[in-house]
């Protein structure tokens, strides 16, 4: 190897032992980090030499993607990594002390791996028979292309995502040019919170603004998760390697954008590290992104500090998918597979489909396989047999009982609270809203329905269904938690929630 080659590589492990005790701590990094000997590039592979197999085995079984997303803060992205077990040094070598060589890694800032005792040399040389002249790698991550992700735990693969994929509407409408803004200009607007029921599209609007950050804004410290991994690396810090590499790892970041946040009430330590964490990212004048089921202040048990601090940014409220939006989706995600079925009948169908994005990705699968099963054009009956699960024609088949949770999970009410004698005005509009959808899903009279929400009487059914359908018509407000939304947009929401069980 020549000097500048030897140069090259100790700058490379050195980069590469800063950038692991940046995200895994002093403490984890010297128990397992300390193994390695040598770090060199061989075109565009990193190839990081192991002392021992048992340290190789532990890394690569553990601790792969954090050395993998180290090796693309020190080289960049398209980079692959492999380790190998390192080759012995000769007997004679070893019969004398030696020094440390110079591109041995560090265990901590300024301080040498120490010296393992002669006993565990001899051991290891012992168990070393045949000589290892070429060391093919014994872990091999093939072509491993980095998007530049940076997060810190092995979850699951964030899927690829561009503004292409997102159908824009009216219910998502201002959380995608929310989202825009923060894509053209990192920090000009955080925390933004997007809020709204399963299947809006907000984990897939994150998506896209990692996806855009990392590749137009080259920022390599971006961090995309939910509130779950959030408090499992939290606890696992707590437990293993330490709070300051934790803090390390999300305070010193790009952007941080954190899914399902309505899990992460009754987790008071979480909740107060969390806290923190906003706190110095906000002063740093970076980004977070946050999303969950419902607005942050009216999320149960978050604390009215954290809440705060989550609301204290820009908070947009994503609807289900209305049959415009749905109809577009449906056939783009047909287009792209190219499955040649007619827009006009992808249209009807989408027209029976509940709000769920997720559903109408469902559906594009469904209909792939049975274009394949097929030599000649589906037809709409058939394609109507295939998604009788999914689509809802004609006349429904739900009850009282379906339909007061459904108005009670969309207006933030006990399921209880239709069928007791509360007059509260959030009460009264859910239980009128209620008694319409009755009205207009089941078969049943006037009186059954009065019966079974609260013991109202027969006249005043009548007058709860006329006043809904006078408020659909006059656009008129419904108070929803301590926000008012118009009562077509309840109405269409419950009905999407009917639909998608």
């Amino acid at each position: 190897m020549s000097v500048t080659e030897t140069a090259g590589a100790k700058d490379l492990t050195g980069e590469l032992q800063d950038a692991l005790i940046n995200r895994l701590g002093r403490d984890c990094f010297r128990m397992w980090f300390g193994q390695i000997t040598h770090c060199h590039r061989a075109g565009r592979d990193v190839v990081v030499d192991v002392a021992a197999q048992f340290a190789l085995d532990r890394i690569g079984s553990r601790y792969m993607n954090d050395l993998r997303q180290a090796v693309v803060d020190v080289c960049g992205d398209g980079v692959s990594v492999s380790l190998q077990l390192a080759a012995d040094k000769p007997a004679e070598a070893s019969a004398e002390p030696t020094e440390e060589p110079a591109s041995t890694l560090r265990s901590d800032a300024g301080d040498a791996t120490p010296p393992r005792p002669a006993a565990k040399t001899a051991k290891r040389q012992a168990a070393a028979e045949t000589p290892r002249d070429n060391v093919q790698p014994l872990l091999q991550v093939s072509s491993f292309q980095s998007t530049g992700s940076d997060d810190p735990l092995p979850a699951r693969r964030r899927r690829a995502a561009s503004w292409d994929q997102i159908v824009v509407g009216k219910s998502n409408k201002l959380a995608a040019t929310a989202a825009r803004m923060i894509c053209d200009s990192p920090g000009v607007t955080s925390p933004l919170f997007l809020w709204g029921t399963h299947g809006t599209g907000k984990t897939q609007l994150l998506d896209v603004v990692a996806t855009e950050l990392r590749r137009r804004h080259r920022l390599r410290r971006v961090i995309s998760m939910t509130a779950e991994e959030f408090t499992n690396d939290f606890i696992g810090s707590v437990t293993g390697s330490g709070l300051p590499g934790f803090r390390r790892r999300y305070r010193d970041v790009d952007a941080l954008l954190i899914d399902e946040i309505q899990f992460l009430p009754g987790k008071r330590a979480t909740s107060r590290e969390m806290l923190y964490t906003i706190d110095s990212i906000v002063r740093a004048g970076k980004q977070l992104v946050f999303a969950a089921d419902r607005p942050p202040m009216e999320i149960p048990g978050l604390g009215q500090d954290l809440a705060g601090r989550m609301a204290g940014g820009m908070v947009c409220s994503m609807t289900p998918l209305d049959h415009e939006m749905r109809s577009q989706m449906l056939q783009q995600l047909c287009d792209a597979e190219g499955l040649g079925i007619d827009h006009q009948m992808l249209s009807d169908i989408a027209a029976n489909v509940c709000g769920d994005g997720r559903v109408v990705s469902g559906i594009a699968c469904r209909l792939k396989a049975l274009v394949s099963m097929h030599d000649e054009p589906v037809t709409y009956d058939q394609i109507t047999e295939i998604l009788s699960d999914l689509i809802s024609i004609g006349s429904s088949s739900y009850g009282f009982s379906d339909i007061q949770t459904a108005v009670c999970n969309t207006m933030g009410l006990p399921k209880d609270a239709l069928q007791s004698k509360g007059q509260s005005r959030n009460v009264s509009q859910a239980r009128m809203l209620a008694m319409y959808l009755a009205r207009e899903h089941t078969g049943a009279t006037y009186g059954d329905i009065g019966k079974y929400f609260g013991q109202r009487s027969h006249s005043a059914v009548i007058a709860a269904t006329r006043r809904i359908a006078g408020d659909v018509e006059t656009g008129k407000a419904f108070a929803v938690g301590n926000r008012t939304i118009p009562a077509k947009q309840v109405l269409e929401s419950v009905q999407n929630m009917l639909r998608s069980g």
